[in-house]
């Protein structure tokens, strides 16, 4: 039970309606207070923006090393990935994935980033009916990644069920976490049976060898930065564009904007991103006795702090529930923020600006006519998306 005198909410932010729509919810948790017992899932969780921000980059507070899930079973694992390292190891482990997707190497990959993009819009103009999700924003994130790691097809193939199962497992110990752990299992084992031989000259999976090969990180190391590669680099992308998709069928006078003007290209990938964070959020443990917006925090306290949340905070945006492709809202928190910011952050929003680059010269109106949500634990998407692109 809850000692501290906080606000409670008996939500179960997991549950099916909740998923299809969180934000009532979280309009509830912003306005109950800074930090509130969420009886369900038996965790403080945060929900305003400028507390949100504070945990994250708050690295001598709070800290990822005791596991970032809701649940003891993935916590208590000893594998440290980015995502559950700090300090040292954090760095270099991340300046290792990082390494190819820093901006210099995103101008190169661009050029072949927009044909591929150009291609795929030019396919699917005018076609009658597609899925948004499965054929158009799978094709980018999935074509680029398993490409660009140079993984073998069977670990291709199995890229978007192990990703959307780690996501699951993060989440509270529900049925859907419990029906994702053989998955999860499965990645673990492909990630530490791939070999040098295996993976394609060149690719960013043959740099990981080769920083294991300098003595930079050991062989077990190595296999744990695969499921960086693996895990969290698809699905988050493929839930960004397809809400990109979505919110412009929904919000056909700002799809009049973007295509008006070129200039709103960069602000709308950052509207989409804010207005419909692709990861909800992770949790976050005190690593000392502090306090959030005068709510005293007892070392070892965990914390879920919920990004999607913070984004529509009506304390930091105006008018934060208004889709606006002409806002500013480039410090949103959908790649989280300080230390732990997401490594691929230059390569989703390449992959995003390409394709809408591609759209607004192709396509003068976006149709949705039927979704349905993706039932994801941590993630916010869509599973399917019924679309028409129409020609201009």
């Amino acid at each position: 039970a809850v000692t501290l005198n906080v606000p409670v909410v008996s939500e179960d932010l997991c549950a099916d309606d909740v998923l299809v729509d969180p934000y009532p919810t979280y309009a509830r948790i912003r306005t109950a207070g800074p930090v509130v017992w969420l009886e369900a899932h038996d965790v403080l969780v945060v929900g305003r923006h400028a507390d949100a921000r504070s945990i994250l980059r708050s690295t001598d507070d709070f800290d990822s090393s005791h596991g970032i899930g809701l649940n003891k079973v993935v916590n208590g694992g000893d594998r440290r990935v980015t995502l559950t390292s700090e300090g040292e190891l954090h760095r270099r482990l991340k300046s290792i994935v990082m390494a190819p997707m820093m901006p210099r190497n995103m101008e190169q990959l661009a050029a072949d980033l927009r044909v591929i993009a150009t291609d795929l819009v030019d396919r699917l103009v005018g076609v009658d009916r597609f899925d948004g999700v499965t054929e158009f924003a799978h094709h980018l994130p999935v074509t680029v990644i398993s490409h660009l790691v140079g993984l073998p097809e069977d670990g291709r193939q199995n890229m978007l069920k192990w990703s959307a199962a780690t996501f699951n497992v993060i989440g509270p110990l529900n049925q859907r976490a419990r029906d994702s752990v053989d998955s999860l299992l499965e990645m673990a084992m492909y990630a530490a049976s791939l070999r040098r031989a295996d993976l394609a000259p060149g690719s960013w999976g043959s740099l990981v060898f080769a920083a294991a090969d300098e003595g930079r990180i050991s062989d077990e190391q190595a296999a744990d930065i695969f499921i960086d590669y693996l895990a969290p680099s698809l699905d988050t992308t493929i839930h960004a564009i397809s809400h990109m998709v979505n919110l412009f069928a929904m919000h056909p006078g700002e799809w009049e904007r973007v295509r008006a003007e070129e200039g709103l290209v960069g602000p709308a990938v950052e509207e989409v991103l804010r207005y419909e964070a692709p990861v909800r959020g992770f949790t976050r443990v005190a690593v000392r006795d502090t306090e959030i917006s005068g709510v005293a925090m007892g070392r070892g306290t965990r914390v879920w702090v919920l990004n999607g949340s913070a984004n529509r905070d009506e304390q930091h945006y105006a008018a934060a529930d208004v889709f606006d492709v002409g806002r500013k809202a480039g410090d949103h928190l959908s790649f989280g923020h300080g230390a732990h910011l997401c490594a691929g952050v230059h390569l989703a929003r390449l992959e995003m600006r390409v394709l809408l680059e591609a759209m607004r010269e192709r396509v003068s109106e976006v149709r949705v006519s039927s979704r349905t949500v993706s039932p994801n634990n941590i993630l916010r998407g869509w599973s399917s998306l019924e679309t028409h692109f129409v020609p201009a």
